[in-house]
């Protein structure tokens, strides 16, 4: 029982953690436009039922949000299996 309590509190501690490097992090994908022959990159995402789409740059500022857009729905996927077992540890403890 021991052991799970522990888990518990480490699976809490990364959950807090994940959740504030989120915070810093953008939210949406990145989608690129090509008009006249030219490609621009924008950053788009929703704000209630609107999409809203505002400019990145040119293709190395747009390497750099598609890595920390990929960082994002790593974490997401993260958050969702550790809420899950944080879930079942709780179950064990009887909370």
């Amino acid at each position: 029982m021991q052991i799970v309590s522990e888990e518990k509190r480490r699976i809490e501690k990364m959950i807090s953690a994940y959740e504030q490097e989120l915070l810093s992090l953008p939210k949406g994908s990145l989608v690129s436009k090509t008009v006249k022959s030219k490609q621009y990159y924008y950053l788009q995402y929703r704000e209630g039922k609107k999409t809203v789409s505002s400019y990145v740059g040119d293709a190395g500022k747009a390497d750099s949000y598609r890595e920390r857009v990929n960082r994002r729905k790593h974490i997401e996927a993260m958050l969702k299996m550790l809420r899950s077992e944080y879930a079942q540890a709780r179950k064990l403890t009887g909370e």
